[in-house]
């Protein structure tokens, strides 16, 4: 299994904070739970309003993991606003429809990823970790 490299076996005290924003729960309750059991602390949010107001709050997030489509305001306009309040927050798109994303503006930017539906779960922790550490290990 990949491992984001300060997983618990490690000796590292801190542990990366993932918020997962995502509006269907069957999907936010899976991605929090394999986020989880691979050792990161994880907030699960249930809107783009809620996942603003909680970065506004100051909540100390590293990386958001963020549904594309979601209802009230798409994952990237989402994207943009956290990352007017926090500039080094790192987002990773979870989306089966990459191509909106890469129709509304082109390029991702620096510290953004994405990742397509339907995903592993080893998949979906080293795309968290690969932005978070820049590596993963076995």
């Amino acid at each position: 299994m990949i491992v984001w490299s300060g997983s618990p076996a490690a000796s590292h005290a801190y542990k990366p904070v993932v918020m997962v924003v995502d509006d269907e729960p069957y999907i936010r309750e899976l991605e929090t739970q394999v986020l989880k059991q691979a050792g990161f602390v994880v907030l699960p949010v249930g809107s783009p309003t809620s996942a603003l107001n909680m970065i506004e709050a100051n909540m100390p997030v590293d990386l958001v993991v963020a549904d594309l489509n979601m209802p009230g305001m798409h994952g990237d306009e989402m994207a943009a606003r956290l990352r007017r309040m926090r500039p080094d927050l790192k987002i990773l798109f979870v989306t089966a429809f990459a191509s909106d994303l890469f129709d509304a503006r082109g390029l991702l930017w620096s510290d953004e990823a994405y990742l397509d539906k339907p995903f592993t779960h080893d998949g979906l922790i080293e795309a968290v970790s690969l932005l978070l550490c820049g590596d993963v290990t076995h």
